[in-house]
């Protein structure tokens, strides 16, 4: 979880909330928030290496707006660096264990 000093609009339930705290979890995330997030990168000209769209902290602030609901801006201007970097990095424990796997089964493809 991550206290931030400057508090964040989101929405909860089609209603407009301000939260002081950040804690996103598995739980949280669905496919369209994803599916949402990798579009609006790749389309905001996101580049990554091949498997490392997760690695970009762009592509990780995206997700974590769709994830809040609350906009980009806010998530950027309001956060102070290490928070960026806490919230951020919340995004990508929950993809840990993932590259791992995709790059074992890359390996192994080209050992067959």
């Amino acid at each position: 979880m991550t206290k931030i000093k400057n508090k964040i609009k989101c929405k909860k339930d089609d209603k407009d909330i301000e939260i002081s705290e950040i804690n996103i979890t598995k739980d949280m995330l669905c496919p369209k928030h994803l599916l949402e997030a990798e579009k609006e990168f790749l389309l905001m000209g996101g580049i990554f290496p091949q498997g490392g769209m997760e690695e970009s902290r762009h592509y990780l602030t995206i997700l974590a707006t769709k994830i809040l609901n609350c906009s980009y801006d806010d998530l950027v201007e309001k956060l102070s660096g290490s928070e960026f970097l806490e919230v951020t990095n919340q995004v990508k424990g929950l993809f840990d264990g993932l590259g791992l796997e995709a790059l074992v089964s890359k390996i192994l493809e080209k050992q067959s």
